[in-house]
């Protein structure tokens, strides 16, 4: 297939730089090589991605969205949940760093949450 139309390459740069971080952090040993394979690029390819100098075709795109189980509309720049059930990757972030903290830390990042939350909502009114 074709390249899909030229999105700006900055959100799909931004996004495999994202999802690269995130397979590091899984795997520590990881490398480029072996985390191209899993989209069946070569290493130089997957380099073009992270440098912002290429990107894949539409099967391309596919493949990173299946094999890195993220949607395709988030691999190509959209942020919004598919559903009100789908979380967001910030608000899984969000959820994770939650949840590793003491019941007490728990309620104190609350208790700033709604501050911030109550300050944020008289700004925008």
């Amino acid at each position: 297939m074709g390249k899909v139309m030229d999105m700006p390459k900055s959100i799909f740069q931004k996004r495999i730089n994202e999802l690269w971080k995130q397979a590091k952090e899984r795997n520590r040993k990881l490398s480029q090589t072996e985390f191209s394979e899993h989209f069946g690029v070569t290493r130089n390819a997957l380099l073009g991605w992270l440098r912002g100098t290429g990107q894949p075709d539409a099967d391309g795109f596919v493949r990173i969205a299946c094999s890195e189980n993220v949607s395709l509309a988030w691999l190509l720049g959209d942020d919004r949940p598919q559903s009100e059930k789908e979380l967001r990757r910030d608000e899984i972030e969000l959820l994770k760093i939650f949840r590793r903290l003491t019941s007490e830390h728990k309620e104190d990042l609350l208790t700033i949450a709604k501050q911030f939350q109550s300050h944020y909502a008289q700004i925008i009114v």
